[in-house]
């Protein structure tokens, strides 16, 4: 059903004055009713994702394959239309969610309230199955990780929006409880974040860090202890608590039997209600400030005699954290940057082509090209990987052990790069935050790059993985397998390989130098690790001889070469600027 709404987003922005005909100031001028991108089909306009979903749904039967792109097809026009235009309505002053704790007469209730345009945005995600479609009895097919993961990067073309980081974590919720459930947690609160019917719209949230620390969770000072019923008590802090709702996991140090703290974190499911209706013990300290994802809320917290249920065996706690709950949102960081950095550049392109600059529009400048050329390659580079790695995830594949931290560093820094130059790109109308989403994507952009981890925390995830032989290997043999496949073909791209090998070297001197030095040069190597997949996997699409593939695994290679906006090479791709042209037309 087409899904409609007419808030002050929907109206086109334009010039006004009762004087226009007389005052020149106020003609009409080439951006009079200029609105970006708002409209698009995010899906429909994305030729790379289309050609990654249809090579990749062959094993499905011809029905399935046809309702996954049906389906990717018609969120792409909601993406697009009317949520777009309620999530730009949720980011106005007076519109952000708030922090109530008490009811009219004093009772204690730390509810969060939002606005109708930030409910109907959830509402319209969660029905439309983008973590739970596996739960809707109208969907036949098995919900797989590439239709999950595409319409998560379809909805973060409009940033965070208040949703993407809830619909992560909720994710993670099903994930956790189908993995490690008991029965009688999976019949109570699987039908309350991921039922069709529930009307609890991603309200799962992560209660982990603490004041002391954020990634080092072994350092919480929160404490479990364990009741003869078998539920746990908990009192502590949480400082950032992201999506406070009807329910989230936490982390906290087991107490032995004397009430002494143990070394084990251990991880707890809590409800908000406890099941006597009461309040659970979490009070609601303050909401956070944060530069980003402002629509959703994130707060403070104080536990006083939290009652919560261990989540699998509390010695497993971190373990299982990292990889049902982290891990999941890793993943979904990825396709956020993903999503953010597609919409700033399309956002880009519209927007020169539309304005003038000194008698021609702004695309015309080779610079300005260039720059549009450079943010296509780089997204479509990363965007392409994590799209192959969540079939290896799906699979299992140990590489992805590695590519999933990798990609999470990758994909955050390069969307926050291309943020930036869009804002860039429109001039003095970049910075405005009632011009275009950008300002807010590049906030949102920044907060995905500190969220799960920052660089240097990943680079170090990123090492031990690489150091483990069974994943290296893994890792090592689907570069080979791309290498095969390049090798087979009659295309020669040696330009491209010499830079390959390049950065195959950098891993090499892993070997060479010990792990002082890869510590060091933690992120040089996480940047070899994923240039090495990328050229790879270019060379290997590039075998058709299709040539705009070859453009991106030619434009990869130069700016690996030479960096971001480094000189460019005399007789290479980006001085070819038809080629260029077609790219950021692709």
């Amino acid at each position: 059903m087409t899904q409609t709404y007419s808030g002050d987003a929907a109206i086109p922005s334009q010039a006004s004055g009762e004087n226009a005909a007389t005052n020149p100031g106020l003609a009409p001028f080439d951006i009079s009713d200029y609105r970006g991108v708002a409209g698009y089909n995010f899906y429909k306009e994305d030729p790379l994702i289309r050609r990654f979903v249809a090579q990749n749904t062959g094993d499905q039967t011809a029905k399935h394959a046809a309702a996954i792109q049906n389906h990717l097809m018609e969120f792409g026009e909601l993406a697009g239309g009317v949520l777009n235009d309620l999530t730009i309505d949720a980011h106005k002053e007076g519109k952000y969610g708030e922090v109530v704790q008490f009811d009219a007469v004093g009772n204690r209730i730390d509810e969060v309230r939002y606005c109708y345009e930030q409910r109907e945005i959830r509402r319209i995600c969660f029905e439309q199955g983008i973590v739970n479609l596996n739960y809707h009895e109208d969907w036949p097919h098995e919900f797989t990780m590439l239709h999950r993961m595409a319409l998560a990067y379809l909805a973060n073309q409009n940033g965070e929006g208040g949703v993407t980081c809830p619909l992560a974590m909720t994710d993670g919720m099903i994930r956790v409880l189908e993995a490690l459930g008991t029965p009688e947690q999976k019949e109570r609160y699987l039908p309350l974040v991921a039922g069709p019917e529930s009307d609890s719209h991603f309200m799962a949230g992560q209660y982990v860090t603490e004041r002391v620390g954020g990634s080092n969770v072994g350092q919480n000072r929160t404490v479990a202890r364990k009741r003869e019923d078998g539920t746990w008590i908990l009192n502590g802090e949480k400082w950032f608590c992201s999506n406070p709702g009807d329910l989230w996991v936490t982390t906290a140090r087991v107490l032995d039997a004397a009430g002494e703290p143990t070394g084990t974190i251990g991880m707890f499911l809590v409800p908000r209600i406890k099941r006597n209706g009461d309040l659970n013990g979490c009070r609601i300290l303050r909401k956070k400030d944060i530069i980003g994802s402002r629509g959703k809320i994130t707060v403070e917290t104080v536990y006083e005699d939290l009652e919560a249920e261990e989540l699998g065996r509390p010695a497993h706690g971190l373990a299982n954290m990292i990889k049902y709950v982290i891990g999941t949102s890793r993943i979904h960081v990825a396709v956020a940057a993903s999503g953010m950095s597609r919409r700033a550049f399309l956002e880009a392109r519209a927007y020169v082509q539309s304005r003038e600059a000194y008698g021609k529009k702004v695309i015309e400048y080779p610079t300005v090209l260039r720059t549009l050329a450079e943010m296509q390659i780089l997204h479509s580079s990363m965007n392409w990987c994590n799209f192959r790695n969540y079939l290896w995830s799906d699979e299992k594949h140990a590489a992805s052990q590695l590519l999933t931290p990798l990609l999470k560093y990758v994909s955050t820094t390069h969307a926050t790069w291309i943020t930036h130059e869009a804002m860039m790109l429109h001039g003095g109308n970049g910075i405005l935050g009632d011009f275009s989403v950008l300002p807010r994507l590049h906030n949102d952009a920044i907060i995905n790059e500190t969220w799960e981890g920052t660089h240097n925390i990943i680079g170090e995830h990123v090492l031990k993985a690489f150091s483990r032989p069974r994943i290296r290997q893994a890792y090592f043999e689907l570069i080979e397998d791309n290498l095969k496949v390049y090798e087979a073909g009659d295309v020669e791209l040696p330009y491209v390989k010499k830079m390959f090998q390049q950065e195959r070297r950098v891993l090499e001197d892993c070997e060479d130098y010990g792990s002082e030095w890869a510590s060091m040069n933690r992120l040089a190597i996480c940047d070899a690790l994923y240039h090495c997949l990328a050229l790879s996997e270019w060379m290997r699409e590039a075998g058709d001889g299709e040539e705009l593939i070859i453009g991106f695994a030619r434009g990869l290679a130069e700016i690996v070469e030479r960096g971001r906006l480094g000189p460019t090479r005399p007789h290479g791709i980006f001085s070819d600027r038809d080629l260029l042209e077609a790219l950021v037309a692709y």
